[in-house]
């Protein structure tokens, strides 16, 4: 029924998107919500950050497990360590930013959300990073590809 599906070698393209397109969504919100003065469009950003970092330990988790693909040593694992690293760090900005908007819901004062307005920004430079080195493991190093045989 699914033979792009039954193809994959591993789930984690299925994850990735998820925390790329919602952060970058809150930064959208946030901007939008600091610069018109927005209390709605601030909570549909603190939403969307939420969303994405549940993504992103769903994405994390099935890059752990599609590690195995990923040959040992040579340029192509130190792109991956790379990879796994910055998203790490991103991840755990975005688990942080959570719990500051948690820990300040309905208490969100103007100075501080600018203060989550540039960590938006550094998740997004982060992401951006990281998302790029991932990139360059599939199109560049073919991980995780399954490749046709070559034709006769």
């Amino acid at each position: 029924m699914f033979p792009g599906l039954h193809a994959m070698l591993n789930y984690h393209p299925l994850f990735v998107h998820f925390p790329i397109a919602l952060w970058l969504a809150a930064l959208l919100f946030e901007a939008l919500s600091v610069w018109r003065a927005r209390d709605d469009w601030h909570r549909t950003a603190i939403r969307l950050l939420y969303l994405g970092t549940l993504g992103a330990v769903a994405a994390a988790a099935t890059g752990w497990l599609a590690q195995s693909s990923v040959p040992e040593g040579g340029a192509v694992h130190d792109v991956l360590e790379f990879h796994e690293t910055v998203m790490l760090i991103t991840t755990s900005l975005a688990l942080a930013l959570c719990i500051l908007c948690y820990a300040k819901r309905g208490n969100f004062a103007a100075g501080l959300r600018r203060i989550f307005l540039a960590g938006l920004v550094a998740l997004a430079i982060l992401t951006a990073v990281g998302a790029d080195r991932g990139v360059q493991l599939v199109y560049q190093y073919a991980t995780s590809v399954n490749l046709p045989s070559p034709p006769k």
